[in-house]
């Protein structure tokens, strides 16, 4: 079934989110330079921390390269949207971001159910990784705003969980885990976190950025409306979320909360 917005693919949306980069062939990344992940859940502030990555200006920023082949590539997985982007397979999208890190440092995010065909430790090796989690009780209400029927798979919990574990199996070592609320309330002290936890030089003048939409979101407009208004991170979330009705959004939320509250337990602190 079509989703209530389904966006218009735009022509150009490989040569934005490539930076005009072509497909070039795994493996053939500068120096076995990696791109940096934050693997997310939808409507957790990702794309204010993305943003936060462009304004630092030292990445190329890739937005969700994944979702064009889950929803509109020939081996796509959700069914609503017709696939209208040939050129998006698996393997070509994890060609292009290698191919990117061949002229510098890049990094993405990207929502962890988009890669559930490939997702393995093999493939989180890739990369290196982070995750970013919220409380359910707000990011399902929210993400149901614009997709009224969300399914458990497009919370996306299950699938985010999935890849910590697998991430901290292959390295490991406990990857770096974001809390939403925490990075709200102390947006400085968090990322410096993050910072520190990547091996990435700290910009604090990354923290506010002027208003107004950015290239790399030109597949999904229509999710980056607050985004595109911001100056920077946002006010934490209230002390109690907002009412849901709906049964089946309410068991999607049930469903999620104790993968919410077992991650929540790895998270990095200020």
């Amino acid at each position: 079934m079509l989703a209530e917005c389904p966006p218009d693919p735009p022509a150009s949306y490989l040569e934005v989110a490539y930076g005009g980069g072509v497909v070039g062939q795994v493996g053939d990344g500068g120096e076995g330079r990696k791109a940096l992940a934050l693997w997310a859940v939808p409507r957790s502030a990702s794309t204010g921390f993305e943003r936060m990555m462009i304004e630092r200006g030292d990445h190329q920023v890739i937005d969700e390269p994944y979702s064009a082949a889950y929803y509109h590539g020939p081996e796509q997985v959700s069914r609503r949207f017709p696939p209208a982007m040939p050129d998006t397979r698996y393997e070509q999208v994890a060609a292009r971001i290698e191919s990117a890190c061949a002229s510098g440092p890049v990094f993405f995010k990207d929502m962890a159910y988009h890669v559930s065909p490939v997702l393995s430790e093999d493939f989180l090796a890739r990369y290196t990784n982070s995750f970013l989690i919220r409380d359910p009780r707000w990011t399902v209400p929210s993400m149901a705003l614009i997709w009224p029927r969300v399914s458990l798979e497009e919370a996306g919990f299950h699938r985010l969980e999935e890849a910590f574990d697998l991430a901290q199996s292959s390295a490991d070592a406990i990857p770096p885990l974001l809390d939403t609320n925490d990075l709200l309330a102390d947006p400085a002290g968090v990322v410096a976190s993050w910072c520190e936890a990547m091996e990435i030089a700290e910009e604090p003048g990354s923290l506010t950025w002027q208003a107004g939409m950015q290239r790399q979101w030109e597949l999904w407009p229509d999710w980056y409306q607050a985004a595109a208004a911001s100056t920077g991170f946002g006010p934490r979330d209230a002390e109690q979320p907002p009412a849901v009705h709906d049964p089946e959004l309410v068991e999607v939320i049930a469903a999620c909360l104790p993968v919410y509250e077992r991650l929540r337990e790895f998270r990095l602190r200020a």
